[in-house]
């Protein structure tokens, strides 16, 4: 079975990113940061042809209590 990189985003622990949003692509994090337009302008610099996924990752302990 093919994963794609939604079911990789579920199935990996991201907590090192914790209150930060992330770009995935082909099954790995591209970049991060904490403002989704900084993180978008970090990846049309970057990776100007990318079509990635985007993603908050929320505080753990955020999670837990939910």
């Amino acid at each position: 079975m093919v994963k794609t990189d939604y079911d990789w985003f579920i199935e990996t622990d991201l907590d090192e990113y914790s209150g930060k949003w992330i770009a995935i692509e082909n099954k790995k994090v591209l970049d991060s940061d904490v403002k989704i337009g900084t993180l978008l302008y970090k990846i049309k610099d970057k990776h100007p042809k990318s079509r990635p996924m985007f993603a908050r990752i929320t505080n753990k302990l955020l999670r837990l209590h939910s």
